[in-house]
């Protein structure tokens, strides 16, 4: 059955990967060969992207906020707010450096290629805040 690709599908996909639940994510958002992209990795294939997201955020908590959406049958697009969180030092962390307690927020716009009900390519951007 194809789910509907709507505002609910939508919160329901970000209340899973803010749960850092990225099996599940991929398992049940991506296609069987997805794409994900930003601007510093490229990662083919749904255990690339869950091994990724797991990897990157073991220190870290990544709160993702939609705050719009525009949907074709073919394509979303949504703006996010981003807030990144942790209890260490990280200054590695792929996205910027991180500081003990300090939360770090920035926007993101994030185009998801659609094939039904599964992403088959998303493709995010950073808006960092201007310095």
């Amino acid at each position: 059955m194809v789910r509907k690709v709507d505002q609910g599908y939508w919160q329901e996909y970000f209340k899973t990967y803010n749960a850092k639940r990225y099996d599940d994510l991929v398992n049940n958002f991506y296609t069987e060969r997805p794409t994900f992209q930003n601007p510093k990795y490229k990662l083919a294939g749904r255990q690339a992207i869950a091994d990724f997201f797991r990897q990157q955020h073991a220190e870290v908590n990544e709160t993702l906020t939609p705050i719009t959406v525009v949907l074709t049958p073919e394509l979303a697009a949504l703006e996010l707010d981003a807030v990144f969180y942790s209890d260490k030092d990280l200054p590695g962390f792929y996205v910027q450096p991180l500081t003990r307690g300090v939360k770090f927020n920035m926007g993101m716009a994030a185009f998801y290629h659609l094939e039904g009900d599964r992403i088959a390519q998303a493709r995010v951007y950073w808006m960092k805040p201007a310095a």
